[in-house]
């Protein structure tokens, strides 16, 4: 197949990863997919980086008419069978390709509050001929708010690669990057940092988890898209007795062998579809605590794959971390590993994917 992504974000997190990913997967297997974002951009960066089929396009504002040209010139020109748009602004330049008779999937990535003001409800109940969501609770979302009907929407979630995460990864290379002694027991938290990722909440924990676990230590891995926000989790580090347990390591790709250097892996969102490191987690036999929100209890069944806490509480998330840490759950991890070689590789991913652009580009 020839499909089209569109992304027209800055940034590089994990929805802009799993589109990478996506072309990666399609290009070794003999389809023809391509990024098409803006030149400025991290993610078209990181395209060029990995050298992924790319091409610039300058999506600006609801609706840009050289966004629009550029876009059908390029589906034309490559005989594209579907255009995937992953953000509301190159959603809005799509749909005006799907008038011109080219398929269009929506996929939605994030569990928040959707604009449904009438230009952005436009975009969604005319510029495309399917929605995939990321999670069930997306879905839910975009039904409640009357942007799309259920029959339209398709829920496929982040896969894993069962290659690359695994239980045989060495996580030794890490812990000695960073000095951590051998007694060492790491709590980690991978994401972007900011304000609702929540990593401040665990930051609030760790004196409470160090009184109680004296070799506890924490990775907060990700980069920073707001540097306020950097600025005020730094002042909140230094107000924490136990700072020198903390290590803030910045953007890595080498995400695996933080897991695997790990005893337990935390997620503080406040906001959340279902997350790519859970599944990467369950993959490498790691036990997850994540706060309840969003899609993450699609994943995270409490006490039987996983750990839940309520958001923003962070008492009980020291609790539940020192909890895990005491005795750590054999079983849980089993359960979580089960489900995550079941149901959750990037080749199911992909599989249920294609299915979707099959349908929409053999109903055209």
């Amino acid at each position: 197949m020839r499909v089209a992504h569109t992304e027209s974000s800055i940034n590089l997190g994990g929805q802009e990863l799993r589109i990478l990913e996506q072309i990666r997967w399609a290009r070794d297997r003999g389809h023809e997919f391509w990024l098409l974002a803006r030149e400025e951009s991290a993610v078209y960066r990181e395209a060029a980086r990995r050298n992924l089929p790319r091409q610039v396009v300058p999506f600006r504002g609801s609706l840009s008419p050289i966004a629009v040209l550029s876009l059908i010139r390029f589906a034309k020109r490559r005989r594209i069978d579907v255009i995937d748009c992953h953000s509301s602004r190159d959603a809005s330049t799509a749909m005006a390709a799907r008038l011109l008779s080219i398929p269009v999937v929506r996929t939605q990535h994030v569990c928040v509050a959707l604009r449904d003001d009438l230009p952005h409800r436009l975009t969604w109940r005319l510029g495309s001929d399917r929605i995939i969501a990321a999670s069930g609770s997306i879905a839910d979302r975009i039904v409640n708010q009357g942007l799309g009907k259920r029959s339209r929407i398709r829920v496929v979630g982040d896969g894993i690669d069962l290659g690359q995460f695994h239980p045989g990864v060495d996580g030794q290379a890490v812990r000695d990057e960073f000095g951590l002694p051998p007694s060492a027991r790491p709590v980690t938290l991978i994401g972007m940092i900011r304000p609702d990722k929540g990593q401040h909440y665990l930051v609030r924990a760790v004196d409470d988890i160090v009184a109680r676990i004296p070799d506890a230590w924490f990775f907060i891995v990700g980069s920073a898209t707001r540097p306020e926000f950097l600025a005020r989790l730094d002042a909140e580090i230094r107000g924490v007795r136990h700072r020198d347990r903390i290590v803030l390591t910045g953007f890595r790709e080498d995400v695996e062998r933080f897991i695997a250097a790990s005893d337990v892996i935390v997620l503080t969102s406040e906001i959340e579809a279902r997350s790519r490191v859970i599944p990467q987690a369950f993959a490498m036999k790691k036990p997850v605590v994540a706060s309840r929100v969003g899609g993450i209890p699609e994943l995270v069944e409490d006490g039987r794959t996983g750990f839940l806490y309520p958001c923003a509480d962070v008492r009980k998330l020291a609790e539940t971390v020192v909890g895990v840490l005491d005795d750590l759950p054999r079983a849980q991890v089993e359960n979580a590993y089960a489900l995550a070689v079941r149901d959750l590789s990037f080749e199911t991913m992909m599989a249920e994917t294609l299915e979707v652009y099959r349908e929409v580009a053999g109903s055209r």
